[in-house]
């Protein structure tokens, strides 16, 4: 009876040490995650006017891209 009882603690005993709850690290990420909204990026224009031959003309010039956008054109 006594073994019986010892055999039943030492069960109980083994049982309950490995209930343990076992705790895994926290996973670190390298990357740094932004959330921000997609926002489309419009072209900045700028138009020029000018008077040549007594007829007034206009030309755009991108200021994104550094560059004219269409040739002289009557307004």
């Amino acid at each position: 009876m006594k073994r019986r009882l010892l055999v039943c603690l030492f069960a109980c005993v083994m049982a309950l040490s490995f209930a343990v709850p076992a705790m895994a690290a926290e996973a670190v990420s390298k990357y740094t995650v932004v959330e921000e909204e997609a926002a489309p990026r419009t072209e900045m224009t700028q138009i020029f006017w000018r008077n040549y031959q007594g007829v007034l003309q206009f030309r755009v010039w991108s200021i994104t891209n550094g560059r004219w956008l269409t040739e002289w054109t009557n307004a």
